[in-house]
């Protein structure tokens, strides 16, 4: 029985006869010292009634008020209920009822010794019926089984019941799930009418929807812009080959064209190799070396390699700061700064400038790259870290980018534990900041 609909309201019912059980057990023996007291009580009562008035009548038998002992008592017995033996203390016997002795079957005996006026002593027994008592029990005991039973049955109805309302969102999330597929995740389940927990879970569910549908997006637009990417040198390189083929050309011409093959497989090659960079973090396959990293000479290491290409544009490259260090993959984190800074002198207006910095606030190490260059538009930035995406993709596609650099550095910082972000205004520049937890 796996459905929670039918084990809640089971287990409603195996608790229910618990309590139950402890219930009329203690209800039973309650009412069975109860009824003890109540027969002790009533044997007590009888007993004293009948001292008083034996003592009463043999007085009078004496004085010769009354003919007979025997009549009398039995008269008083049979308007008691009870009965009764008097026996001397020798054992000769004074008084017996001709009905059974009060010992008999079904019967409390009381013994007690009594004296008349005269001194003389005589051992009383009275006995009491038990059966009033054991009636009361045994109706009780009746009453018990037959209700019991009925009071789980209802408890199970009425458990089954609330179990199924309580549990009535859980199955309207499940049908909307099964409604989700591929083609359609985009749908949501319906918060507004789930309270507590159930709202709790819709909505956890709808971000892991919202998630989901980001990477099948992520996916589908992968797979097309991937090939669109490749398509665009497969088609320079099958344009090179066919030239040479069509007919003699000069061993200069030649040069030109193995130079221009040379560089679109290098550039396939890039895009090839950035792709399985990013594969093997998705996959939690590229393995960071974690060490001290200075973060500084990653930055002027930076610097000096792009200084030339920054010369030629007029582009001034500063930086600024202490230094800071993190527990890092020091590879990593050279790719991330080298991509920045490549992107800072390439999108910088003629006589711009770079400023490299780098702080710390707390545990965190910061380092900024700004520009002054062109800037990225607003409607561009939420979407400036996303695989293949460029803002501008003819100049892009110009200077041998594919729009992964980007998501790259994005990939290698959160993988250690940080994160980078951008501020951009067209015709202001850019600032990408980066972010690291630094070692104290």
């Amino acid at each position: 029985m796996r459905s929670v609909s039918a084990r809640l309201p089971l287990r409603f019912v195996l608790l229910g006869a618990g309590v139950w059980a402890i219930f009329c057990a203690g209800l039973y023996l309650w009412m069975r010292q109860r009824e003890e007291r109540l027969l002790e009580k009533e044997l007590v009562g009888q007993a004293q009634m009948f001292h008083e008035r034996f003592v009463e009548e043999i007085d009078e038998v004496r004085r010769g008020v009354h003919a007979s002992l025997q009549d009398e008592m039995e008269s008083f017995l049979r308007g008691s209920g009870a009965r009764a033996e008097v026996r001397r203390p020798d054992g000769s016997l004074v008084f017996a009822p001709h009905s059974s002795p009060p010992d008999a079957a079904g019967f409390r005996v009381r013994a007690d010794t009594v004296t008349d006026g005269l001194g003389e002593s005589f051992v009383i027994r009275v006995g009491v019926s038990e059966t009033p008592h054991q009636e009361a029990l045994k109706e009780l005991r009746l009453y018990l089984a037959v209700f019991a039973p009925i009071a789980l049955c209802l408890q199970w109805l009425f458990g089954a019941i609330l179990v199924r309302r309580a549990i009535s969102p859980v199955e309207e999330i499940r049908d909307h799930a099964e409604r989700i597929s591929r083609s359609n995740v985009s749908e949501r389940v319906p918060e507004r009418f789930l309270t507590g927990e159930f709202k709790d879970l819709a909505h956890t569910f709808n971000e892991m929807l919202t998630r989901l549908e980001s990477a099948i997006e992520d996916l589908q637009n992968f797979a097309a812009d991937a090939a669109h990417e490749l398509r665009t040198p497969l088609a320079n390189l099958r344009a090179e080959m066919e030239t040479a083929i069509q007919e003699e050309r000069s061993p200069a011409e030649y040069e030109r064209i193995l130079a221009s093959v040379s560089e679109e497989v290098a550039r396939m090659n890039r895009i090839v190799t950035d792709l399985f960079t990013l594969a093997k973090i998705d996959m939690r396959q590229y393995a960071l070396q974690k060490e001290r990293v200075s973060l500084r000479p990653l930055l002027e290491e930076a610097r000096e390699t792009w200084q030339r290409a920054a010369a030629e544009r007029g582009v001034e490259i500063r930086l600024e700061g202490q230094d800071a260090e993190v527990m890092g993959d020091a590879v990593a984190l050279r790719r991330v700064f080298m991509n920045l800074v490549e992107n800072a002198v390439k999108y910088n207006r003629p006589g711009g400038k770079v400023n490299l910095s780098i702080g710390r606030k707390d545990s965190v190490a910061r380092v900024r790259v700004q520009d002054t260059g062109i800037g990225i538009p607003q409607e561009h930035v939420p979407w400036l870290f996303r695989r293949f995406y460029r803002v501008d993709k003819a100049r892009s596609r110009e200077s041998g980018g594919a729009g992964l650099g980007l998501a790259i550095c994005k990939s290698f910082v959160e993988a250690q534990a940080g994160r980078i972000e951008v501020e951009s205004a067209p015709g202001t520049g850019s600032v990408f900041t980066v972010e690291l937890p630094a070692i104290s």
